[in-house]
C-alpha cells in the first residue's frame, strides 16, 4: 500500500517533470527568437516552478535552432544536474551568475543576458543607457545603469551587484565588457524586455549623433512606470 508521503512525493515529483519539459521548450524558441531579431550572442535561462533548479543553455549548440533537449537543467550551485537531457554538454560561462542571481533573489524568474547589438556597445562603454523615450520609462522607469567594477572578472561579484541592484527594484543593468543582464518573472517577459532594451540603446545611440540628448524627466518616467506596472498587474489579476 502506497502511504501518503509517497504519493505526496510522486504528484510533486511528475508536477516538476511537466514544468521541466515547459520550460525547456520555452528557453529553446526564446533563442530563435533573439537570433532573428540579430542578438545571437545571448543566454537565456528561466527558473523551474517549484524548484531549485534553472534551464539555460549550453555553451555551443549543434543548430541555430536550438533545440529543448540541448538545455542544461541545472542547480543554484551552478552545476548541471547529472543523467538529464542537456547534462553532457558545457555550461556557459555566464552560467554561475544566473545561478547567483536565482539563489540572491527569489523574485526573479528569469534571466536574459545580452553580449551583442546595441546594448553591448553602451556596456562596453561603461555608460548608463539615458531614458529618452516614454516606452523605456513604461519598461524600466529610468536609465538603465551600470552595475559593478568595471573589468571585475568574478561572476560572484557580479551576480552579488546585479542582485542588489535587481533587489532595489531594477530589471535591468549593465556590466562594463560583459553587456546588459534584464530579469523578468518567465522567460518570456524578460527577452521581450530585453528586445526593448536593445530597441532603446540603439535610439539613445542615434539621439546622441546630434549631440546630448535631453533625457525624460525622471518624475514623467516614473509616474509612467508605475501606471504601466499597475496595468500589467490588472491585466495578470484579470487573466486568473
Amino acid at each position: 500500500m502506497v502511504s501518503t508521503d509517497d504519493a505526496e512525493r510522486y504528484v510533486i515529483g511528475v508536477k516538476t517533470e511537466v514544468a521541466i519539459a515547459r520550460v525547456r521548450s520555452r528557453v529553446a524558441a526564446l533563442h530563435v527568437e533573439l537570433s532573428r531579431h540579430g542578438l545571437r550572442v545571448a543566454t537565456v535561462s528561466e527558473r523551474v516552478p517549484g524548484a531549485e533548479l534553472f534551464l539555460i543553455r549550453p555553451a555551443v549548440s549543434d543548430a541555430d535552432e536550438p533545440a529543448p533537449e540541448q538545455m542544461v537543467l541545472t542547480d543554484l550551485d551552478g552545476a548541471a544536474v547529472p543523467e538529464t537531457p542537456g547534462s553532457d554538454r558545457a555550461l556557459t560561462l555566464d552560467a554561475e551568475i544566473h545561478a547567483g542571481l536565482y539563489g540572491a533573489e527569489s523574485r526573479i524568474g528569469a534571466v536574459v543576458h545580452l553580449e551583442s547589438g546595441h546594448v553591448a556597445a553602451w556596456a562596453a562603454r561603461g555608460e548608463a543607457i539615458p531614458c529618452l523615450t516614454t516606452a523605456m520609462a513604461d519598461e524600466f522607469g529610468a536609465a538603465v545603469p551600470v552595475v559593478g567594477a568595471p573589468g571585475d572578472g568574478d561572476a560572484a561579484a557580479i551576480a552579488r551587484s546585479l542582485a542588489d541592484a535587481f533587489g532595489s527594484g531594477l530589471r535591468a543593468a549593465l556590466v562594463q565588457h560583459r553587456g546588459a543582464f534584464v530579469v523578468g518573472p518567465t522567460a518570456k517577459d524578460a527577452v521581450r524586455a530585453a528586445l526593448l532594451l536593445d530597441d532603446s540603446a540603439r535610439t539613445a545611440t542615434l539621439a546622441s549623433l546630434a549631440g546630448a540628448a535631453e533625457p525624460l524627466d525622471p518624475d514623467i518616467a516614473s509616474r509612467r512606470f508605475a501606471a504601466s506596472q499597475a496595468l500589467r498587474t490588472t491585466a495578470t489579476d484579470d487573466r486568473r
